[in-house]
């Protein structure tokens, strides 16, 4: 499960504990009854329910925010597509529709996850709190309403920020571009999700943009902690998960920094591109430095270039 995080350095999504990284993922895939059933047994009504082309919603949120929901997964799976396509990705939508469970607020949210709610966990000096998630052994994408949440600002750019990071793991595990049952880095995955993460609040952006907060985060952070070389960030998943917030939110951006620099580099995509393809084969360091190391070459020389373009980037805002 990958989820979205609210805490002190502000809502960036991050992973849960689930220890996805230790045991393969048990592959299965939620139906829409069975998510009802479920919605049901956590006393969460009412219950609704709405569909689009490629995807169907259901929950307790009100239908204009399911509606939203729908309309921006529909608009992120035509940006995903237009994009991966142009750099020579195969990658197509699965004939069935994802499901999106869409809460109210937060409070449904944490009944349905057996959680408590901001403000509970704000009153029990709990430093991080999920605020959405996909989770890949049901293939559920999970959002609540930041409308409806109390003591956060801009919530239809909070809306737009989580479903867009959540919607890029439910794509990226369903259209052949990650295998939901192998175990690539998790810098890869989380990677790809805040790649997707930067959008306007209504209509199409391309994927790809400057995702200005992890930059933001990149930049202050490291008068904190040290840059995290490539070869630890690709074999210790733990990064994403425990430890000081500081350096988990530096693995991010870092980790946004090494997707958004292989994609749009024209000496890196196909590389990159033949690198997702057997990435995943096994969790061992010695193995993922193997991948990496087969189609990406030299790490440490690939790590300096990360650097470099971190620093173009931030010079260029």
């Amino acid at each position: 499960m990958t989820a979205g995080v609210v805490g002190g350095l502000g809502p960036r999504p991050s992973p849960s504990s689930a220890g996805e990284d230790h045991e393969p993922i048990q592959l299965q895939d939620a139906d829409i009854a069975e998510v009802e059933r479920k919605l049901q047994e956590a006393e969460i009504n009412p219950i609704r329910r709405m569909r689009s082309a490629h995807f169907e919603a259901i929950g307790d949120a009100n239908r204009s925010f399911m509606k939203s929901c729908l309309t921006d997964s529909e608009q992120l799976a035509f940006d995903y597509l237009k994009h991966f396509k142009a750099r020579g990705f195969d990658v197509e939508l699965p004939k069935d529709r994802l499901i999106l469970v869409t809460f109210n607020d937060d409070r449904s949210f944490g009944k349905f996850f057996n959680l408590p709610s901001l403000m509970q966990a704000g009153a029990r000096g709990v430093g991080a709190q999920p605020a959405g998630a996909y989770d890949r052994s049901t293939n559920l994408l999970n959002v609540f309403d930041w409308r409806n949440a109390p003591m956060y600002s801009r919530p239809a750019n909070r809306n737009a920020q989580t479903l867009a990071h959540e919607g890029t793991h439910q794509l990226t595990f369903n259209t052949g571009l990650l295998d939901r049952a192998a175990a690539p880095p998790i810098c890869v995955v989380e990677g790809l999700g805040t790649y997707g993460e930067p959008r306007k609040v209504i209509g199409p952006s391309d994927l790809g943009r400057i995702n200005v907060p992890r930059l933001d985060d990149l930049a202050k952070l490291r008068r904190m902690v040290d840059w995290i070389p490539l070869t630890e960030l690709l074999v210790n998943d733990a990064l994403f998960r425990e430890g000081l917030v500081a350096r988990l939110m530096l693995a991010y951006a870092q980790s946004w920094v090494l997707i958004h620099y292989l994609l749009n580099s024209k000496e890196w995509v196909n590389k990159f591109r033949d690198y997702l393809q057997t990435t995943g084969a096994g969790e061992s360091p010695e193995l993922r430095l193997k991948e990496a190391e087969d189609h990406l070459g030299d790490l440490d020389a690939l790590d300096r270039a990360l650097k470099d373009h971190a620093t173009k980037l931030l010079r260029s805002l």
